[in-house]
């Protein structure tokens, strides 16, 4: 059921939802760790005096000793609802019940957006005990556990990649920071760049792939964020991933004081590239008030006329004098090893 609040409750996420269950669990998941613990030989300490649970610690880099939790791969899940939920949609709509109402909610609508399939399934799902149980049935059909083999929103290959060394990306450029927005712009897009030569250059394109299927979008900002954290605290640049300043959460938010602060926005090709370019990131930047923003499209070999597009609706801006925002493409496509690519 905790796992249905995101679809039933606006406002509510993965990350919600995993505190209220680590907070119901957490004295199993304490004696787990503890246990690990003890085996590997690692140093744990009671969290208060009348705790029952022992725990490893750690600084936090600011000084703090704080505790943290382990938690088994398999129980781990991914929430249907909340990424992509075609297919509790369709089992959902196997229930005739729902099926009417959802098409009577609908009538008269000719390309119902997300919004508004979802609000039309969850009115109908909660119309009788029958059809919320069939709800309940589908959503459990399709819950599974995350595949750390797959790792198809690249969780676990960044838990290798922190581990690694991140020198790689420790680039230190030349821009003076003192000339304002400007400057923070252009250390932003050498991170960018930084970013798309590790891509199609190194090897840096094999984590936004699993076998011969892109990974899903959220892997690539996943991904993006390490590099470019590494790029930013050896230029002195704050980096805020998922900034929410009254616009909604733009991908991410890069700034030097108060007043200097660029957005970037990272898309993939399959996604709604025009809309996210003429309409999302310009949100953000009002809200945020923000003089620039980057939209970062990366091309898995399906963007076809979406680059055009963007580009006629960025030119059409400059040709007013409006200050339009960069666009950066990455190529992400599969590439062949280094060997076979100097033949």
């Amino acid at each position: 059921m905790i796992s249905l609040m995101g679809f039933f409750e606006e406002g509510v996420g993965p990350d919600t939802i995993s505190d209220f269950t680590t907070r119901v669990i957490f004295l199993r998941l304490a004696a787990i760790t503890r246990d690990f613990c003890e085996r590997t030989n690692v140093t744990t300490q009671r969290l208060a005096e009348n705790s029952k649970a022992r725990l490893p610690i750690y600084d936090d880099g600011s000084g703090k000793i704080r505790p943290f939790l382990l938690v088994p791969k398999d129980i781990v899940r991914d929430l249907p609802i909340a990424n992509d939920w075609s297919d509790v949609q369709a089992a959902a709509m196997l229930n005739g019940q729902i099926r009417s109402r959802v098409s009577r909610m609908l009538a008269g609508i000719a390309k119902p957006t997300v919004t508004q399939y979802k609000e039309a399934l969850r009115s109908a799902a909660l119309s009788s005990s029958e059809a919320f149980n069939h709800f309940l049935a589908s959503v459990m059909a399709n819950a599974k556990a995350y595949d750390a083999d797959e790792d198809i929103l690249g969780y676990f290959r960044l838990r290798q990649l922190i581990l690694q060394d991140k020198t790689r990306f420790e680039e230190k450029s030349n821009v003076d920071l003192t000339k304002g927005p400007e400057a923070i712009r252009d250390v932003v897009l050498e991170a960018i760049g930084m970013f798309k030569k590790h891509v199609e250059v190194g090897d840096l394109w094999k984590e936004l792939w699993t076998g011969d299927k892109p990974k899903l979008e959220r892997a690539s900002q996943i991904i993006f964020q390490l590099a470019a954290d590494a790029f930013c605290k050896a230029n002195n640049i704050d980096m805020s991933p998922e900034a929410n300043m009254g616009g909604g959460p733009v991908d991410f938010k890069f700034s030097s004081g108060y007043e200097a602060n660029v957005l970037v926005e990272l898309k993939r090709d399959t996604g709604k590239v025009k809309h996210g370019y003429e309409v999302q990131l310009e949100h953000y930047k009002e809200a945020n008030n923000s003089f620039f923003g980057i939209f970062v499209v990366l091309d898995y070999g399906k963007l076809g006329g979406k680059l055009e597009a963007i580009q006629n609706i960025r030119n059409k801006r400059v040709a007013s004098g409006q200050r339009a925002s960069d666009i950066i493409v990455i190529d992400a496509t599969r590439k062949e090893s280094a060997s076979k690519r100097l033949l």
